[in-house]
């Protein structure tokens, strides 16, 4: 288009060309996304060629997906031999503000995917579906951010089985069936509430060597399925960010995870809820690992509450093996205050005589 200006009759040629190279760039549009898309248009209007070797397409999101829907089936019906279509903001697969057709449209989209190894998955409110199957049996990390709203129930089927790494948001009433992830070795886990529907996930993460939860509540939930056995067959590390109405729970963990070596505990900005401050009762029973792995300790955000204090006694003189408990203390804390903290917790005994207490 450029060389037309040595000759008139070089004005056209490019009508003719079989390869379209469009890219869209923050410097070529003033209103969002609106010239790139009459430029578009335009091209593909004028192009007369029947067969295209390549189209490429490069642009930011937009408004309206019809649009790419257009460019992209005129671009198909000229036989097109070489499709590249990239959208600027996302990366790899990632699934984010989509809407889709139907629940079996998301199957399709993912038995499509023969090497995908990375999925990152974000369900928002009205993208037309209530239940996923990720059936890939490539996929080694897998990101699932569920946070659509309304009554209705939504179900989760994943079936991965060289899945080494989960990170799971759940804030509905999702249900899950984990029909094989046995290679996984890290998760991380938020929920608003923790409750019975939870189950199969926490037996799916029980080959796990790394595990993140986090969460405000639970509810009463059916543990006598988990007495018989112990549940983290593997795990080596959990961290647990707690809310207001969850520590009870940290009693159960630790009783099925008897091979854990590093504990980090972390309350969440809600901890103190309702004017009330957060309870928490030892185990029935000293846990396994506090007898023979349990070798390191972290707790963050310390306040010098009651529950807190309990909880490091607890550690402390039933950890036998236990090297080290790191207390971190919250930075609101007035120096004083911090002073007659470190007291009381250097009078705690301690069941390991190697073990430091290293306050911060």
């Amino acid at each position: 288009m450029a060389t037309s200006i040595l000759s008139k009759r070089w004005l056209w040629v490019w009508t003719s060309v079989p390869i379209l190279d469009l890219q869209d760039t923050p410097f070529c549009r003033t209103d969002p996304n609106l010239r790139f898309r009459q430029f578009v248009d335009h091209v593909l209007i004028l192009n007369k060629t029947v067969s295209l070797d390549k189209f490429c397409l490069k642009f930011n999101l937009v408004d309206h997906p019809s649009y790419v829907k257009t460019w992209f089936w005129d671009a198909v019906s000229r036989d097109v031999k070489e499709l590249d279509i990239s959208i600027h903001g996302t990366e790899s697969l990632n699934l984010v503000w989509i809407k889709y057709t139907n629940d079996e449209s998301v199957s399709r989209l993912f038995a499509g995917c023969y090497v995908l190894q990375e999925l990152v998955l974000h369900k928002q409110a009205g993208d037309n579906t209530t239940f996923s199957t990720i059936s890939i049996p490539t996929l080694k990390t897998l990101f699932v951010r569920f946070a659509t709203t309304g009554r209705c129930r939504h179900k989760l089927k994943i079936n991965a089985p060289v899945l080494k790494q989960l990170n799971l948001e759940d804030n509905l009433t999702l249900e899950f069936d984990l029909e094989d992830v046995s290679s996984l070795v890290e998760a991380n886990v938020t929920v608003s509430w923790l409750e019975n529907r939870h189950i199969p996930l926490l037996k799916a993460l029980s080959n796990a060597k790394f595990v993140s939860f986090h969460w405000d509540w639970y509810a009463e939930m059916k543990w006598r399925n988990f007495r018989p056995y112990r549940l983290f067959l593997n795990l080596v590390q959990m961290e647990l960010h707690v809310g207001y109405g969850g520590w009870d729970l940290l009693s159960l963990f630790l009783e099925f995870s008897d091979h854990l070596e590093v504990l980090v505990l972390a309350k969440n900005d809600n901890c103190r809820g309702l004017g009330f401050e957060c309870s928490w009762k030892p185990p029935k029973y000293v846990p396994e690992c506090l007898l023979s792995s349990l070798s390191m300790v972290y707790f963050k955000g310390f306040e010098d509450l009651t529950y807190q204090l309990s909880m490091v006694k607890y550690i402390l003189k039933n950890a036998r093996v236990l090297k080290m408990m790191d207390i971190r203390s919250n930075g609101d804390l007035p120096l004083d205050s911090k002073i007659d903290l470190l007291k009381k917790l250097l009078m705690f005994p301690r069941g390991s005589k190697a073990c430091q207490l290293k306050f911060n």
